[in-house]
């Protein structure tokens, strides 16, 4: 679907183009339209999980750091849908989202809250819970 609304864009921007006179600037959008489309079409969300971070990603736009210190709790969340939005989003009341639709993790920070999609939503909680576990720094709330 979303291609073929981008397919019906650059047949109306090469048309415009064409009866401008005006067909590499023209050609050069229909490129850009297409290698963004491709990026979010292409679009991942990961989450991973090291010694002392967790490191939440939205490739190929947006990374973040999380300390395992800074982490309160973690737990699964409701599945997303193309209605919660797809890639970063801001979602309200200090939460933030990498979303790619389907199941997700909570994860509460001291400073805000994580909606993560992941295939494996339990998994992901109990390697989390196991890292806060084994941490000295954290401290409960």
């Amino acid at each position: 679907m979303i291609w073929g609304i981008v397919s019906a864009s650059v047949i109306v921007l090469v048309v415009s183009a064409l009866v401008s006179g005006i067909l590499l600037p023209g050609l050069l959008m229909v490129a850009s339209i297409a290698a963004l489309t491709w990026l979010i079409l292409r679009m991942t969300v990961s989450i991973a999980i090291a010694e002392e971070k967790i490191v939440l990603r939205c490739a190929p736009f947006y990374s973040i750091e999380v300390s395992i210190s800074d982490v309160l709790a973690v737990t699964t969340a409701e599945n997303t849908s193309l209605s919660d939005g797809y890639g970063f989003r801001l979602m309200g009341k200090g939460t933030r989202g990498l979303l790619a639709g389907g199941p997700a993790v909570a994860l509460e920070t001291k400073t805000r809250r994580w909606i993560v999609s992941t295939a494996h939503p339990e998994e992901v909680v109990s390697t989390i819970q196991d890292q806060i576990a084994g941490n000295p720094w954290h401290k409960e709330p």
